[in-house]
């Protein structure tokens, strides 16, 4: 009889594994982002060249992907493709390789792309969320069963968790991290395989990209300080399991850019993010023209084109509008290194501007909870039918995403309300929280955490990146799944109240 149950209830797991695909099957395949392909070119390329098994998206000799005449396929995409192969590899080396695609969330895809379809990818995305939802279970003493399977069924059907497993980009990674931070610093029980079993989450959403180590890092040091405010250590495994992490994450990206120079000849390239939204901004602006040329920065060579918006700075080709992407890959190494000093150097000169700008920024990405990555807009259209292998093209163009007929608007407005209620919910918890029981008291401090960590996410990727509502959608799943781990919570005690009575 156990053996049976075992099945059937591994089953139903496995089931609602594979119903959080079900955006997946509504769109025709999974949602792409031009990056997709800048993520799995790195771990593509290092594969091909072991095992020599090429995939449609394998650089060939003039740097295009291999591509194959797909039955239907737009014609402008037939043209574009046509242009991008007239780019050889020297031209494109010229630039230089830019940090921050990482080849490890690189290899994820991979496994999606040699066994098709990218399925497999999207199925370890889901597992990935489940066990982050069982570990949940697992500290606030909850059984996990049914309260897994519930919990996945509740993940189904919010649409930032169940959209952002059929991504093919690392976000759903950062909701992810967020919820492992939270947890580990929340001074829940634990026990050892709990803690690897959180670290190997935390460790991987931190090298699959930048922002969850940037966030891991903040509440790090937010807690280290609540801390010393408290006097109170008793959550030091889990400080030690992020600080890990983090430790893991900065030797990943040591190791990237040491292959990156040994590859290419020339040191890897970061995206100067922060210097192109200070300029777009204005504090950074407003600097570089009171003080060019005599602060000596490279950028003071493009300050008659500023201001500019973020995008046209860090990604712009029209003449007058663009600085990073265009320039010679000698300047773009000192603008990238120039980076720290110019934050620096403009937060002196206008601190109260830089502050000002900054709540701005982070107010507008916290609140922004659109689904508008689903909806592919005109220029990731066309970069995408310019750099995608033709054989992938053709779904991506029959996709639903691509012809702009989901209902983007009613699953924004779904994500509101479930936002809403949740943070309703987790606020009269955290109200009662003094008066709670120890596992209850788990659940409230995981929660404040949590809720940290997105006021965190938001600061960062809305103040120093750009305001974008993907950066913050991404995260928010944590905040329904919470709410749902509460009322499992209730439910549980009041069947042990009825026990015992």
């Amino acid at each position: 009889m156990e053996t049976r149950q075992w099945v059937v209830r591994t089953f139903a797991v496995a089931a609602v594994a594979l119903g959080m695909l079900w955006p997946a099957f509504w769109n025709g395949g999974p949602f792409f982002f031009p990056d997709s392909r800048t993520y799995l070119r790195g771990a593509d390329a290092a594969m091909t060249r072991l095992t020599h098994r090429p995939t449609p998206w394998t650089a060939s000799a003039d740097g295009a992907p291999n591509v194959q005449q797909p039955a239907v396929v737009d014609e402008r995409a037939l043209h574009n493709q046509s242009e991008a192969r007239t780019r050889t590899v020297e031209e494109i080396s010229k630039k230089g390789i830019i940090l921050g695609r990482s080849p490890f969330y690189g290899l994820l895809l991979y496994a999606g792309a040699v066994t098709g379809g990218f399925w497999l990818t999207m199925a370890l995305q889901a597992a990935a969320v489940l066990l982050a939802a069982w570990l949940l279970l697992r500290a606030l003493a909850l059984p996990a069963w049914p309260n897994l399977a519930l919990a996945g069924l509740a993940l189904c059907l919010v649409p930032s968790s169940s959209f952002f497993v059929c991504y093919l980009m690392p976000d759903v990674f950062a909701g992810i991290g967020l919820l492992a931070c939270a947890v580990l610093l929340a001074k829940a029980q634990l026990t050892r395989v709990d803690y690897a079993l959180w670290f190997a989450l935390l460790a991987a959403a931190m090298l699959f990209h930048d922002s969850c180590t940037l966030t891991g890092a903040v509440l790090l040091a937010l807690a280290v300080a609540w801390n010393l405010l408290l006097r109170s250590w008793t959550n030091w495994r889990g400080l030690c399991a992020l600080t890990l992490a983090c430790a893991v994450a900065w030797a990943g990206q040591a190791v990237v850019a040491a292959g990156i120079q040994h590859a290419s000849g020339r040191p890897a390239l970061r995206l100067p993010f922060v210097s192109a939204r200070l300029i777009a901004d204005g504090p950074g602006t407003n600097y570089l023209r009171a003080t060019c040329p005599a602060s000596g920065f490279v950028l003071c060579d493009y300050v008659q084109e500023f201001p500019l918006l973020d995008a046209e700075f860090l990604f712009g080709t029209e003449p007058g509008r663009s600085v990073f992407e265009v320039a010679p890959y000698e300047k773009r190494l000192a603008i990238s290194r120039e980076q720290l000093r110019f934050i620096l150097a403009v937060l002196r000169y206008d601190p109260v501007g830089v502050l000002k700008s900054g709540l701005r920024n982070a107010a507008a990405e916290f609140c922004d909870l659109r689904l508008i990555a689903f909806h592919y807009d005109p220029g990731m259209k066309q970069t995408m039918d310019r750099t995608f292998p033709l054989p992938v093209l053709g779904g991506v163009q029959a996709s639903q995403a691509y012809r702009g007929t989901l209902p983007i608007a009613a699953l924004t407005a779904l994500m509101y309300a479930l936002v809403i209620a949740s943070l309703g919910l987790l606020a009269a918890m955290l109200w009662r929280r003094r008066k709670a029981s120890a596992v209850q008291s788990a659940l409230g401090a995981i929660a404040a955490w949590a809720l940290v960590g997105v006021a965190v996410n938001a600061s960062i990727c809305g103040a120093i990146s750009t305001v974008d509502p993907r950066y913050q959608v991404r995260v928010v799943w944590v905040l329904p799944l919470l709410a749902v781990a509460a009322a499992m919570q209730q439910r549980t005690a009041r069947e042990r109240v009825s026990a015992s009575a």
